[in-house]
């Protein structure tokens, strides 16, 4: 690895809190929004723990975030059908990395969830993760990280993810 035993790499994912979408019925003007928000947030840091082979080698070129390091909340859905959708918002990244993110729980709540068990690349256009119906809380999810190696210029790399809600 180039450069000072001191020389590191990072990564900071975060997630954010997003949208409102309103659904308007077509019985006397009503409406209501559904929310999704969501809270925690993955930073790892390359250094010589994550060379594969000691001096010289080069990095492990993928990396996950423990299960569960966000957690997404959605709320206010009046027992309707919705979608959730996942970006990465723009920020410091290089060319080589792919972010991907998975749900790795139902969480709790009166409604149902189905779907996003495998990870899902994102890219800065929204990418359909999983759908459900109702309220749920504490859905977990988990981050991957790839594309990592000893040619990536020692830097502080981050990224936003935006999860929007979609009523069905």
């Amino acid at each position: 690895m180039p450069g000072s035993s001191g020389t590191r790499f990072f990564l900071s994912v975060g997630t954010t809190i997003l949208r409102r979408l309103l659904l308007l019925l077509a019985a006397p003007v009503a409406t209501w929004s559904a929310d999704v928000s969501s809270s925690g947030n993955w930073m790892k840091t390359i250094d010589a723990g994550d060379l594969v082979a000691g001096a010289g080698s080069d990095v492990t070129g993928q990396h996950d975030s423990s299960s569960g390091i966000a957690t997404l909340t959605i709320s206010n859905t009046a027992g309707a059908s919705w979608r959730i959708f996942a970006r990465r918002a723009d920020g410091t990244w290089h060319d080589s990395f792919a972010l991907f993110v998975r749900r790795t729980s139902d969480g709790s709540g009166s409604g149902s969830i189905t779907g996003g068990g495998g990870y899902a690349e994102l890219s800065t256009l929204d990418t359909e993760l999983f759908s459900g119906s109702g309220d749920r809380a504490n859905v977990a999810v988990q981050y991957r990280l790839t594309g990592m190696s000893k040619t990536v210029t020692p830097d502080l790399y981050g990224s936003g993810v935006i999860f929007t809600l979609q009523l069905q």
